[in-house]
């Protein structure tokens, strides 16, 4: 590393306040994110330093990242600006901020749920003949594995046309998982044929039976 070097006129410019705390006030600092209130605990594992955080702090610090998703690129890969660029080009209601996570994923955040679930409820893009496929961020997210939850589309034929409303809909495709979104037609009943819902759902728990009989 290099070797900091005094200014013309030989004064030692005053040292960035973090270098000057010690390591427990990295956590006691009130100036740093006050509204999360993170606790954290010097420990030891297996032998080497180890910092464990409580529930309640695990539980608050993802939640300046509940409208972001992963960019996976399987196959080439195009230039963080040209990503930016693309993303522009869609309309969104608000920017969207584009990071680096390895040379083949990409962090996108939004900012709001409709640009956020807009995204995602495709499933895949393709950014200068790319493909790009999208996933939910969350806590477990690990670039070297694949995850589990995935948006899905459902139709649901020959519904009653009463039943032609969100809040209804939501209840029906509930079992499923956690309703997300009803497409653009349904909204505006003018394919009363069938209706439209985006599920999450996580592909590794078991899925409700049909043959299932309510008590």
């Amino acid at each position: 590393m290099a070797a900091l070097q005094p200014p013309a006129g030989g004064q030692v410019p005053h040292s960035p306040i973090f270098l000057r705390k010690s390591f427990a006030d990295l956590f006691s600092d009130k100036s740093s994110t006050p509204s999360l209130s993170v606790q954290a605990t010097p420990s030891m594992h297996k032998g080497e330093p180890a910092i464990l955080f409580s529930q309640d702090a695990l539980d608050k610090l993802p939640a300046p990242y509940r409208f972001a998703l992963v960019g996976k690129f399987s196959r080439g890969w195009p230039k963080l600006e040209d990503i930016r660029t693309f993303l522009l080009k869609l309309d969104l209601r608000e920017a969207v901020t584009v990071g680096l996570l390895d040379p083949r994923h990409v962090l996108l955040r939004f900012h709001n749920e409709a640009d956020f679930h807009r995204c995602w409820s495709r499933g895949i893009w393709y950014v200068h003949g790319s493909p790009m496929r999208v996933f939910k961020w969350s806590p477990a997210f690990h670039v070297d594995r694949e995850p589990s939850v995935v948006p899905m589309w459902f139709q649901l034929p020959k519904l009653p046309l009463h039943l032609f409303h969100k809040e209804a809909l939501f209840q029906v495709v509930g079992v499923l998982g956690i309703p997300l979104l009803i497409d653009a037609a349904t909204v505006a009943v003018s394919r009363p044929s069938v209706a439209r819902v985006c599920v999450e759902v996580d592909l590794l728990k078991p899925w409700p039976s049909r043959d299932r009989k309510s008590t």
